[in-house]
C-alpha cells in the first residue's frame, strides 16, 4: 500500500516498501467472492500503472470481473505520474486528474481526508480498504449495503427508478481490457493487464420522485460501460443505484 496526502505526495519516497501483510495476501489464490443474492455490487479500485503494489490488486478486480453479481471499475489516478523511481517515471495512459478527484471526495466522506493512496478499493461507496487484500476486499463486498434504487438498459436506454435522495445518474465509459508494457518507474519493464479501466465520466440525467429514463451514449468497439446512482453534491455519496452494459 502506497500512501499519498495533497500536501506530500511529490515528496514522496519511492523506495518505501509495501504492508508486508499486504503482501502475504496478494499472494492468496483466487476465491469465488459471495455477494448478497441477487444484489449487484459496486467494487471500485484506485490504482496506477506507476505503484508497484498495484499490479496484484489489479489482477485481482480482474478476477471479481469475471462475476456477474460484481460490478468492478478501475479508476487510474495521476498523482504518481509525475513521481521518479530509479531514474525513469511513467505517464499512466489511463490516469485523469478527474479520478484523483473522485478518489480523494471518497476519502473525505469515508474517512475524514483527503488523503489518498493506492491501490484502494471502495465498496458501494460505503467501505474502503486496501485493494489488494483480498480477504478484506471480499469481506467488504460480503457485507455491502443494498443499493436501493432499481437500474435497467434496454434498446441503449437507461431507465432509473425513483428515489427518495436526489442523485446523479453517472455514466462511466470503460475499456473492457488492456495490456501495457510499462517502460519506466517502479513497474518498469513490467506488461500490466486490467479490465473495466475507466476512460471517462459523465452526469447524463438526475433522479426523480418518478422512473427518469435517458438514452446511453454511444460506445466505440472495445468498450463496455457502467450506470451509477450517486448523490455527487459536495462529496461523493454511496451508491444508490447502479447497472453494467452488455
Amino acid at each position: 500500500m502506497k500512501l499519498l496526502s495533497a500536501f506530500s505526495f511529490l515528496a514522496f519516497t519511492l523506495a518505501a516498501c509495501s504492508n508486508p501483510t499486504a503482501n502475504a495476501q496478494d499472494a492468496a489464490p483466487a476465491t469465488d467472492v459471495a455477494a448478497p443474492a441477487n444484489q449487484l455490487v459496486v467494487a471500485e479500485l484506485f490504482t496506477s500503472q506507476g505503484c508497484s503494489s498495484c499490479p496484484p490488486a489489479e489482477k485481482f478486480f480482474s478476477e471479481l470481473a469475471e462475476q456477474d453479481n460484481v460490478m468492478t471499475i478501475e479508476w487510474h489516478v495521476d498523482y504518481w505520474d509525475q513521481l521518479v523511481h530509479g531514474g525513469s517515471r511513467w505517464k499512466d495512459p489511463y490516469s485523469k486528474k478527474d479520478f484523483t478527484d473522485r478518489q480523494r471526495s471518497y476519502n473525505r466522506s469515508l474517512r475524514g481526508q483527503s488523503g489518498v493512496y493506492t491501490p484502494q478499493a471502495v465498496v458501494n461507496g460505503h467501505f474502503e480498504g486496501v485493494g489488494s487484500r483480498r480477504g478484506v476486499v471480499t469481506d467488504l463486498i460480503e457485507s455491502a449495503p443494498a443499493i436501493t434504487v432499481p437500474v435497467s438498459i434496454e434498446n441503449n436506454n437507461v431507465t432509473v427508478g425513483a428515489s427518495s435522495k436526489a442523485a446523479d445518474i453517472l455514466f462511466v465509459r470503460l475499456l473492457k481490457e488492456q495490456a501495457t508494457n510499462v517502460k519506466g518507474g517502479e513497474n518498469k519493464g513490467a506488461k500490466l493487464s486490467g479490465r473495466n479501466i475507466a476512460l471517462d465520466a459523465k452526469v447524463i440525467g438526475k433522479t426523480g420522485s418518478g422512473e427518469v429514463t435517458v438514452s446511453l451514449p454511444a460506445l466505440k468497439d472495445g468498450e463496455t460501460c457502467a450506470i451509477l446512482v450517486q448523490p455527487q453534491k459536495g462529496d461523493v455519496g454511496p451508491v444508490l443505484g447502479a447497472a453494467k452494459c452488455a
